[in-house]
């Protein structure tokens, strides 16, 4: 049986053991939640109520690269702190597999790192220091991003008035062992310039290393006390990056650290290790935000760089001379050898700072943050290195210039300090309100700015709601606030409350504070007090840690004009307040075993669903008749959405919209796998799914997108041209945006007509549809020609459509051998001629200027030199090569036929410069005309272009939708 500890988290396994504790993996029962469980089993003998403030300050904590602390509990002695559950693996342990870093990998993690002990070291009222900072207590999460763990709620539970740390060995600085090298003598007190944030430390003298020359050399056994200071966590973070370029754990003593001169390392990002880990504090960096404002300014600040420059020059210069004069002699040689070595592993840097810039892009671009993606690509273009080609291409696909089909794309991936507890879209889409951990953020969807930050109730029932795009009404840390974004002030306040709701006609709000028996009702101007809701000894249910995130089981609505307030309670009570006369109160449920609720109000009608194992109801009920008016049962659950533009039900993969007047329903939206949340804003639908994916569809139920990989979407909601995506498990939000690509349209056809492949002929005046059993033809300017059977179908081999010397034409080949070629431009039968029978294997080739290509039907598409024979490169592995053009600019566009698309058969390109580096994907390819026009179908009935664009084409769009996004 299965350890339960406070009979909430179920551990699960071990993680790691040390000196400090245990660490479990956990699962919060009731919130099927995972979270990390640290047990440490010394003796407690600090006072409760200063346990209590140390480890409410690390709550308060709210950082991207810190996890969030949720709370601590003791048990059978133990003291267990329950924190965020980080994937990944802590970094001491790819370094005993003997693994390398990169110097870009390690710059990168430096900043994170950096980030967050500017925000420990300034948190009020006097900061906090990690005291710890080591490899072991870096945790790297699967995005390749950093979590600085282990703020050891232990440190509170030593002697009174002090704490005991442990000393890492390598990674502490001299005063964790109370060595003084400063010049002033610091061991009891600070400088007048250090910094503010200290930590007073008792020491055992018999664990102080024996140095020459240290202050602190181990004399007996006594106890002594030191001052650690923000220059402590910063030797150590200094001692953290030494391991992680080098390979090798610095000395324990200070002044015996070897410096580093390993190649691979710049010699300004040794300096920066150099400084922090000076042995005397004065020495270091100051400030944590020095220390990162130096990594920051690398590049500019590398000699080794500037060197460079004038090593090109003097280069230059040398060869002319060499050249002009006819020799050399030995000593110029050695010089310019020097030279040549030098440039070399500049050059070699380069390239590597390239590839990262590069890999960053395409991360970033897979997580949807495509302002991002276009920075990094950038970088990479700017560097002038092997990595061009891929750097092209994640440009292009980050700027989307050939995906020209209307829909909600990726557009930015705003990071927030932790997971959110929250997040809700405003009416228009123009905001986006976001609770985390006790504060509230208001982000600008088409920046991605944090417009205001605002500090809220600490609980994850908290709620914030829109009126309109620039008021909100939000959970407050004292009580319920009404905030006017556009003054920048607070309208009015009203008394403690986490669950909000705003009537339909936004005149009303109703309030209650977690298990309160009492609601109130405000008016939304004034604040004024209307009415206090009497819930008669009910409350709501809040589970025992309410930090973590709000189960949303309950139902606390208003109407639309705020007389009727819908509220379901912990004992499976579901009642109608009326906020006006409470003789009018509607019980709708008395107690009952239901456990989970949802619903509201539309027009006349409120609609709910409750469940409870394995039975789940729908209800309906028009409240002016007081009557039933519709009802659903089933064994799996039934989730509601109901406001002023309809009611809507989803159960399993599928959601109907429910028409009570014309009592019949319609499907918005029909998934593979089961739906987990969903949002219809009156034109779209989109919707969260068990398999992680999330789906957007159009007013008719056409999938219009689907995002897959990631984590699962807790909250998704659209509004206007904007839709969001977040999870409780990661600190971002990813917003999407609508684009509309309808000045690229040059044809429209009528989409229920089944076909293949489109094409245009030569000279652009027809377009032909086809498939293997007919075509039809339509003039360019509208109207169909014609439509034609293939005769006897079932025997055809293969179609091509060529265009050679100006005419287009369909050819069919049967499987006896047979050609049959028809008109593009009226669908005429030019020839019928007997050819050989075909051997049934597909087998194509193509040439261009340079190569030759082959397109088996099974097998991976392959380019060959045609002068040597030898394999250049293979193409795309899962699809079949269809058509090879040569463009004008001496690009080779590649078009296929996905081989994993089965029946549904999915098209595209994939552009590939001169040396056959692919430059972009392009989705929907379906023709190329003999000026280099890219076509494309998006088998709704469009056909839109595109020309090829240069990289100085790209690069000029991408700085200026950049510019567009922080202007």
């Amino acid at each position: 049986m299965s350890q339960v500890i406070a009979d909430t988290y179920e551990i699960i396994k071990e993680l790691g053991s040390g000196g400090g504790g245990v660490v479990y993996q956990a699962r919060h029962i009731r919130l099927d939640k995972l979270v990390a469980l640290k047990a440490d089993k010394r003796e407690v003998t600090t006072k409760p109520e200063k346990l209590r403030r140390e480890v409410d300050a690390l709550k308060n904590l709210s950082h991207t690269y810190i996890p969030q602390v949720y709370d601590f509990i003791i048990e059978d002695g133990t003291v267990y702190t329950v924190i965020d559950y980080i994937e990944g693996e802590s970094l001491d342990k790819p370094l005993k597999r003997g693994e390398q870093f990169s110097q870009p990998q390690v710059i990168a993690w430096a900043c994170q790192l950096l980030e967050a002990l500017c925000y420990l070291h300034s948190r009020p009222p006097h900061g906090i220091l990690h005291s710890d900072i080591k490899p072991a207590n870096v945790m790297l999460t699967p995005q390749g991003d950093i979590r600085l763990i282990d703020f050891n709620i232990a440190l509170a539970l030593g002697a009174e008035g002090a704490v005991r740390v442990g000393f890492s060995q390598g990674y502490a600085s001299p005063e964790h062992y109370g060595v003084d090298y400063s010049r002033s003598g610091r061991t009891t007190s600070t400088n007048s310039g250090s910094p503010a944030v200290t930590a007073t430390v008792l020491l055992d003298e018999n664990d102080m290393p024996v140095s020459s020359g240290s202050a602190g050399s181990a004399t007996g056994s006594r106890k002594r006390t030191v001052l650690l200071d923000v220059r402590s966590d910063i030797y150590s973070l200094g001692a953290t990056l030494y391991h992680l370029l080098t390979g090798q754990r610095p000395a324990r003593d200070a002044k015996q650290v070897v410096p580093i001169t390993a190649a691979a390392i710049s010699p300004a990002v040794a300096d920066i290790i150099r400084k922090a880990m000076a042995p005397d504090p004065d020495d270091r960096y100051q400030t944590a935000e020095e220390m990162l404002d130096a990594f920051e300014h690398l590049h500019e600040n590398d000699s080794r760089t500037r060197r460079h420059k004038r090593h090109v020059k003097i280069s230059a210069v040398s060869l002319a001379v060499l050249f002009l004069a006819g020799g050399i002699c030995t000593f110029t040689g050695l010089k310019q050898r020097e030279q040549l070595q030098a440039a070399g592993r500049v050059a070699a840097e380069t390239a590597e700072n390239a590839l990262s810039a590069v890999r960053s892009a395409e991360s970033t671009y897979q997580a949807g943050d495509r302002p991002r993606a276009m920075q990094f690509a950038l970088d990479a273009l700017a560097l002038d290195s092997p990595y061009m080609p891929q750097a092209q291409k994640v440009l292009t696909d980050a700027l989307g210039v050939y995906d020209l089909f209307d829909g909600y794309k990726p557009y930015l991936l705003p990071e927030l300090p932790s997971e959110p507890t929250k997040v809700v879209l405003s009416p228009e889409g123009t905001r986006v309100a976001v609770m985390v951990s006790g504060q509230l953020f208001l982000l600008d969807t088409q920046t991605g700015e944090r417009l205001i930050s605002l500090n809220t109730d600490t609980s994850a029932l908290s709620d914030v709601v829109f009126s309109g795009e620039n008021t909100i009404f939000y959970a407050g840390e004292k009580g319920i606030e009404a905030y006017d974004l556009a003054a920048g002030k607070t309208l009015w306040s009203g008394r403690p409350a986490t669950s909000i709701s705003l009537s339909g006609d936004g005149k009303s709000v109703a309030a209650v504070y977690k298990d309160e028996q009492t609601a109130a009702i405000y008016d939304a101007a004034t604040g004024t007090v209307r009415r206090e809701i009497d819930f008669q000894g009910k409350s709501q249910p809040v589970i025992a840690n309410d930090v973590m995130f709000d189960t949303e089981s309950t139902i606390f609505t208003l109407n639309q004009d705020g007389t009727l307030l819908a509220v379901s309670f912990s004992n499976g009570a579901l009642w109608a307040f009326d906020t006006q006369n409470s003789e009018n109160d509607i019980e709708i449920y008395d107690v009952s075993g239901y456990k989970q609720f949802e619903g509201g109000f539309s027009g006349q009608y409120f609609a709910f669903s409750s469940t409870k194992d394995n039975e789940s109801v729908l209800a309906v009920l028009d409240m002016q008749a007081l009557e039933q008016v519709a009802a659903l049962s089933d064994t799996i659950p039934i989730h509601v959405q109901a406001n002023q533009s309809g009611i809507y039900a989803c159960q399993g993969n599928n959601i109907t919209k429910l028409d009570m007047v014309a009592e019949h329903e319609a499907e918005i939206a029909h998934t593979d796998a089961d739906i987990t949340a969903f949002h219809w804003d009156g034109n779209h639908t989109i919707v969260a799914t068990s398999d992680g994916a999330f789906s957007i569809f159009d007013a008719s139920a056409h999938l219009l997108e689907k995002y897959e990989g990631g984590n699962r979407s807790d909250f998704i909601q659209i509004a206007g041209d904007i839709a969001i995506s977040a999870s409780r498990d990661a600190p971002n939000i990813r917003i999407l945006r609508a684009e509309n690509h309808a000045d690229t349209q040059i044809f429209a056809y009528d989409p229920n007509y089944a076909h293949d492949e489109v094409r245009l002929n030569a000279d652009g005046t027809t377009i032909m549809l086809f498939r293997y059993d007919g075509f039809r033809i339509y003039g360019i300017n509208g109207g169909m020609i014609c439509e034609m059977p293939i005769p006897d179908a079932a025997q055809v081999y293969d179609q091509q459509y060529r265009k050679e010397q100006g005419e287009s034409y369909l050819e069919v080949i049967y499987n006896s051998g047979l050609i049959r070629k028809y008109s593009a431009l009226d669908g005429s039968l030019l020839a019928e001629e007997q050819g050989e029978k075909p051997d049934g294997t597909l087998y194509e080739e193509f040439e261009t200027d340079k190569y030759r290509i082959t397109s088996p039907l099974h097998g991976t598409p392959a380019v060959y030199d045609k002068a040597s024979g030898e394999l250049v490169k293979e193409l795309e592995p899962d699809a079949y090569l269809t058509y090879v053009t040569q463009l004008n600019n001496g690009c080779i566009m590649t078009e296929y036929i996905s081989a994993e698309a089965a029946a549904d058969s999915v098209r595209y390109g994939i552009l590939l410069d001169a040396d056959c580096n692919v430059l972009a994907r392009l989705p929907d390819l379906c023709d190329i005309t003999e000026d280099n026009r890219l076509i494309f179908d998006d088998n709704h009935g469009n056909l839109r272009q595109s020309r090829v664009y240069s990289i100085d084409e790209l690069t000029a769009l991408a700085k200026e939708r950049l510019a567009g996004i922080t202007s």
